[in-house]
């Protein structure tokens, strides 16, 4: 089973918000999903509060091989968690 790290957009209508989920990547973006790793609030304006992340456990599934989406790789730069 090859697991990706992805976004999935929830919100309403020009009120975006999204999820970071590890899952299949043979799954579709909004269907099953392993585990939920936090979210993504891009119109919070206080920084600290629009990217949160369980670190932990997306350095985890990092460690287990998982692929990331070119947006969440970009993201979890910011972040400084990088790939080991």
């Amino acid at each position: 089973m090859a697991v990706t790290l992805r976004l999935v957009r929830l919100g309403r209508r020009n009120r975006p918000f999204y999820r970071l989920r590890a899952s299949d990547s043979r799954s579709a973006a909004t269907g099953r999903f392993i585990e939920e790793l936090g979210f993504v609030d891009p119109l919070e304006k206080d920084p600290s509060k629009q990217v949160v992340l369980k670190r932990e456990r997306v350095e985890y599934w990092l460690g287990q091989g998982a692929q990331t989406s070119d947006t969440v790789r970009t993201l979890l730069k910011k972040q400084g968690v990088a790939k080991k």
